[in-house]
């Protein structure tokens, strides 16, 4: 079974998302684990430190080695993952590669991020979903989670689902329909409304589009 931890500042953000729709199914089936690792638990002091202000000056606070380093030792995977704005673009390629691990660690930036130390120490990738900043690691790391574990087996209620999937042979999805066959004056394709599978088939395929 394969097995994520989330080392979080928010863990709380990350408990509401295993709630929710085919990840909470998922989870109870117990085809995959997520688990939530709260870096608090391993800040210095009595204040439990997390963050201190950067060498050389600027604005904001960094996120100290020691408390992740700690918190890493303390829950080995197979690899770590530390979410970086200038970490390597998440790409269908780069998910197949990470499904083939059993265990991950997936590291939650905040602040103006980590001390670069603890990414030499223990980074096996570093991985942004795009060209853009947030406050914290988290959303990314939910955007990350999502994008592998419905390619787990038995995560998706029908696996049918992947096979004409946007991204996938760097293909957008075709377009799709529902009821009703006419909205105000936009119709359903007729081809759709067949029932003739192959044509429908054939559609589908030449309805996906170049990235």
């Amino acid at each position: 079974m394969n097995k994520y931890n989330v080392i979080t500042l928010f863990p709380d953000l990350i408990n509401e998302w295993k709630k929710t729709g085919i990840i909470h199914q998922a989870i109870s089936k117990k085809i995959f684990e997520v688990n939530t690792v709260n870096l608090r638990d391993y800040g210095l002091g009595d204040y439990k430190q997390v963050d201190d202000a950067p060498y050389g000056g600027g604005p904001g606070m960094v996120l100290m080695p020691e408390p992740l380093d700690n918190a890493i030792l303390k829950h080995k995977a197979d690899v770590n993952i530390f979410m970086t704005p200038s970490g390597d673009q998440l790409n269908e390629k780069l998910l197949l590669e990470l499904l083939e691990y059993q265990s991950i660690n997936l590291l939650c930036g905040r602040y103006e991020g980590f001390d670069q130390r603890i990414i030499d120490m223990h980074a096996d990738y570093e991985i942004s979903i795009g060209f853009s900043v947030v406050s914290g690691g988290e959303i990314p790391a939910l955007f990350l989670l999502e994008a592998i574990t419905r390619r787990i087996p038995g995560t998706l209620g029908n696996p049918e689902s992947l096979e004409f999937e946007t991204f996938k042979e760097n293909k957008y999805d075709f377009p799709v329909y529902t009821r009703p066959e006419i909205y105000k004056n936009y119709e359903v394709p007729d081809v759709l409304l067949s029932g003739n599978h192959k044509k429908i088939q054939e559609w589908k395929k030449n309805n996906l589009k170049d990235i």
